[in-house]
């Protein structure tokens, strides 16, 4: 923020990038801490043709429960062996929890102070979402209607969706340039965002990831000025937009998004990707990732969740999530500790 604020050109790229990606790039006072170079948007791909076969509206894969219905018709219709794989990562709860827009942790997720309590069980509306989405999830597995969890996703689901044996994935965009490649123009390839846990979610935030580019303090006011001038010329639309098609990753910006290179693409390459943009631009600032130091410990918590109900269909929603937020709860205060 402060070779932003020393600056006396105009950035014009940041002005047009995303307010959803824009927010995840800066501090909890708005401050900008590093530029989304590459925007890993989490959202579910699907077959065109099949859905459309089967008289499913892409439009209405909103929630956990809307796939699990769908992948029971997709199944239970004899398209496809399953409806739905999914990319096991611990990310996608939390992903989801945003697109519901809610917060999962105290102080606004970390931002306004320091995260000192998991939400999970003491915030009814964060522990209904929760058991709505771990429902769907067991239900899915137990009626065989999806790639079993913790399959992975390059050797195994996205080999299924390129023979027309499962429908839809959930995973992030910049695996689009391994489905587009592995299922080679037999079909179309569409995407939506990602879905919240349950039909009332809020679904304006876009939880961001992905790759960001950053000033290192090295001492050194020469070198880091030129590392800002990179960032500034690698945010420009065309040098974006190359960086984009050739990785997966979304345009984080109107300039890059308008380019020739990305409009190419769009036209193309990959036609589906507009949908995106559409929920872009409609984006607010609602789906905060929690600024939180235990990340890794979450996203192991988070993911046993799903990979017990999805092998136990007799688990006990409620119980599960109570040893998730007992495991974030205890490293939370553990680091709290050791960091006062």
């Amino acid at each position: 923020q402060q070779f932003v604020d020393a600056d006396s050109s105009t950035w014009e790229e940041l002005e047009s990038t995303w307010g959803s990606l824009r927010a995840s790039y800066s501090d909890t006072n708005g401050n900008l801490v590093g530029y989304p170079c590459g925007y890993s948007y989490p959202g579910l791909y699907y077959n065109v043709d099949m859905l459309e076969e089967a008289g499913i509206d892409p439009a209405t894969l909103t929630d956990m429960n809307a796939i699990y219905e769908a992948s029971k018709k997709l199944v239970e219709g004899g398209y496809c062996t399953y409806g739905i794989g999914f990319h096991p990562d611990g990310f996608y709860p939390t992903g989801a929890l945003g697109r519901e827009g809610l917060i999962a942790y105290n102080n606004r997720n970390g931002y306004d102070g320091k995260i000192t309590e998991c939400l999970y069980v003491s915030d009814a509306t964060v522990h209904d979402a929760i058991y709505a989405m771990l429902e769907a999830y067991q239900k899915l597995h137990a009626e065989n209607l999806c790639v079993p969890y913790g399959s992975d996703y390059q050797a195994d689901i996205i080999p299924q969706i390129a023979a027309n044996e499962c429908a839809m994935m959930i995973g992030v965009v910049s695996m689009t340039t391994k489905i587009l490649k592995a299922v080679d123009g037999q079909f179309e390839v569409g995407i939506v965002p990602m879905p919240s846990c349950t039909a009332g979610g809020k679904r304006t935030g876009e939880p961001a990831g992905g790759t960001g580019i950053f000033v290192g303090n090295n001492g050194d006011p020469v070198q880091m000025q030129g590392a800002y001038e990179f960032i500034k010329f690698l945010s420009k639309g065309e040098w974006s937009a190359h960086f984009a098609v050739s990785t997966g990753y979304l345009a984080p910006n109107q300039q890059a998004y308008d380019s020739e290179t990305y409009q190419n693409f769009l036209t193309n390459t990959w036609p589906a990707a507009a949908e995106i943009y559409k929920s872009l631009a409609a984006s607010d600032d609602s789906a905060s990732n929690p600024y939180i130091p235990i990340s890794n410990e979450m996203k192991a918590a988070n993911k046993l969740m799903i990979e017990t109900v999805s092998s136990d269909p007799n688990a006990d929603i409620d119980a599960v999530i109570q040893t998730a937020y007992e495991s974030i709860q205890e490293a939370i205060e553990l680091y709290n500790l050791s960091n006062p």
